[in-house]
């Protein structure tokens, strides 16, 4: 049976950068709070456009929010993923080494009698 090696240091890394991405996605959220013009400024095609215009950037704002937030959950799991990765790593290790010593003291035993 193939076994398997998980990069614990890959997972947090891949982490950390869907942490990082929330950063570039609240620039374009600051954007996109900027894009919103008064009411003066359209004029009398305004009439028409402004509120379904006004409407799409709300839209917008709110799937940005939604991005920020999935980021930081994938990031969460990842990192999450990585850390029981670890701890699983260690009890295996101790049980193994644990295995180890319990064989070494029985074969000495078995010499001494």
């Amino acid at each position: 049976m193939e076994g398997y090696r998980v990069e614990l240091e890959a997972l947090r890394r891949y982490s950390r950068d869907l942490a990082g991405n929330k950063t570039a996605v609240n620039r374009v959220s600051g954007l996109v709070g900027q894009a919103d013009v008064g009411n003066e400024s359209w004029g009398v095609v305004g009439l028409f456009v402004k509120e379904r215009y006004t409407d799409m950037l709300t839209d917008l704002k709110e799937l940005l929010t939604e991005v920020e937030t999935g980021l930081q959950s994938a990031s969460d799991k990842i990192g999450k993923a990585a850390e029981m990765y670890q701890e699983a790593d260690e009890r295996h290790r101790k049980a193994l080494a644990k295995i180890v010593e319990e064989f070494d003291a029985t074969v000495i035993r078995e010499i001494r009698a």
